[in-house]
């Protein structure tokens, strides 16, 4: 497997983790052009057949986190699964979805549009431990309403805005549309290392289980050490085991009203 990171650019995003200013950790292969950054299989296999993973009429495969049934306030609507938000008048009951498979090595594809001022999120190598929530144990690819969801500007550089690695790394370069339109979303994790792209765009990539990814997990609100109001500390040792084994791909109720459609996936 060709080397993901030069000795520099492990420094750099190490002493940004420090810094709690999150950056992004590109491969050397990829310049940082937004043109080149789309790297179309940054050293990659293809791996197997695309298995659809919404029908477009049930949930058939999905269910809720350490639940066998789709929690209330999650419909199927127009070809698009569709969580109304906490002011509908369905009853949002609350709870996360999950596919009801787990993944370790795979592409995954999804597109997605955000309510005003809304937030939700994308768990991937998720491990459902009852009694505690999802995203104790998976890192999430951020969903948000940038210009009007106050949580924009919240952590540290971007690191809580659309595309980010919530509260770890921000997205460089940021494509993400505004609230209302459609975004497509690709997340690939091999062999422990990660890649976020947005609308065709490469926008960070990080390994797991390396001191960069532990100084990450410090300096951010799942450490033992955080001093953050939102700090859960029963994350950390959790937190550090990401991506290590297989783990459910996941989809946030966060309250707020979110639509997901052609999702699919393949296997590495």
């Amino acid at each position: 497997m060709k080397k993901i990171y030069s000795s520099i650019m492990v420094a750099a995003l190490f002493a940004s983790a420090v810094s709690c200013t999150s950056g992004n950790s590109s491969s050397a292969d990829c310049t940082q052009t937004a043109k080149e950054q789309a790297c179309p299989n940054d050293g990659i296999p293809e791996g197997g057949e695309w298995i659809t993973m919404f029908d477009g009429k049930t949930f058939d495969g999905w269910r809720g986190y350490c639940r066998k049934d789709v929690p209330k306030g999650w419909v199927v609507e127009d070809g698009v699964i569709t969580y109304k938000g906490s002011d509908s008048t369905v009853d949002p009951g609350g709870g996360d979805l999950i596919y009801d498979k787990k993944f370790k090595n795979f592409a995954f594809e999804i597109e997605w549009k955000i309510d005003k001022a809304g937030n939700s999120g994308i768990f991937y190598t998720a491990q459902e431990i009852e009694g505690m929530p999802i995203y104790y144990s998976s890192p999430e690819y951020q969903l948000l309403d940038n210009e009007n969801m106050p949580d924009a500007w919240e952590g540290c550089d971007g690191n809580r805005q659309a595309g980010a690695v919530y509260d770890m790394i921000m997205p460089d370069p940021q494509p993400v549309k505004p609230y209302g339109n459609w975004n497509k979303t690709r997340i690939v994790v091999y062999n422990e290392r990660a890649i976020h792209y947005m609308n065709d765009v490469k926008i960070l990539e990080f390994q797991f289980g390396t001191p960069v990814w532990r100084a990450l997990v410090d300096h951010s609100k799942f450490s033992k050490f955080s001093n953050s109001p939102e700090k859960c500390p029963e994350a950390y040792e959790l937190m550090l085991q990401c991506g290590k084994k297989p783990g459910y791909i996941g989809l946030q109720d966060h309250g707020y009203g979110v639509c997901f459609r052609n999702i699919r996936i393949k296997e590495l």
